[in-house]
């Protein structure tokens, strides 16, 4: 079993991306935004893999801990499931989301 790290930002247009979790786990799916790019990574997700929706921004304030006004790195897992499909052409891939999971956000921060 593999475990996948995707995400969800895309749009039409460069000009305007848009998250699309929220429809990924809605309609039981998930598709690389990319037209030409990660093609091969996404043919080899088989069934059975698990699957996360993350984001990675950076924070410096409003942290649960003493950061030492430094800036933290931030991994947020806004979706968690189960791959029930590969469709084999590089872009989609159907999934049973966890429809009970809540958003987690994970620091990386070194303290120097």
């Amino acid at each position: 079993m593999n475990y996948w790290f995707v995400g969800a930002i895309f749009g039409h247009s460069t000009n305007s991306p848009s998250d699309q979790t929220e429809r990924f786990v809605r309609e039981g799916c998930w598709e690389n935004g990319y037209k030409s790019k990660h093609l091969d990574t996404v043919r080899s997700m088989q069934v059975g893999d698990k699957i996360a929706i993350k984001s990675a921004y950076t924070r410096k304030k409003n942290l649960p801990f003493d950061n030492r006004g430094h800036t933290v790195s931030v991994m947020k897992i806004k979706a968690a499931g189960t791959i029930t499909k590969n469709h084999g052409d590089g872009r989609h891939i159907d999934v049973e989301w966890d429809k009970e999971y809540s958003e987690r956000e994970w620091y990386f921060y070194q303290g120097r």
